[in-house]
């Protein structure tokens, strides 16, 4: 079997178990040559079968569902190994009023706790300096 089809291989292994970045899955086949990855990373693009758009966008679904906010999201991005200007997309177009509808509902599931240990709360969630404010004009310090 010739290294190409054996990286190829690999890739489709690596991809049955977990969603991957193209950044994450040239790491993964870096054992690999440059001109091998790149030729397995082109035909995986065509195929569908890897998508740094749409994974960026599952991770900002699958972390609002778990009431998480912008720089919580932004934080796994990175850490994903989104490129960039992915990551400069999410922010421009990011959902800031359902971000705030989430932080609102944490707050006030937790009406009883002191105020400053509830915004340090929320900071610890990575909700933006936006809804922070919101929040801190609505309930006070």
């Amino acid at each position: 079997m010739n290294k190409s089809k054996k990286a190829y291989i690999r890739a489709l292994r690596l991809l049955s178990k977990k969603s991957y970045s193209e950044n994450e899955l040239k790491e993964k086949l870096s054992q690999y040559d440059k001109n091998v990855i790149d030729e397995i990373i082109k035909r995986l693009k065509k195929d569908g079968l890897i998508d740094d758009k749409k994974l960026a966008e599952k991770i900002v679904e699958k972390f609002f569902e778990r009431k998480k906010g912008l720089y919580y999201i932004i934080r796994k991005l990175k850490r994903k190994k989104i490129p960039e200007e992915i990551i400069n997309q999410i922010k421009e177009n990011f959902d800031f009023q359902r971000e705030y509808k989430i932080a609102k509902e944490l707050v006030e599931r937790r009406k009883n706790k002191r105020r400053s240990s509830l915004f340090l709360f929320l900071k610890g969630k990575g909700f933006s300096s936006s809804t922070f404010n919101k929040l801190r004009e609505k309930y006070g310090e």
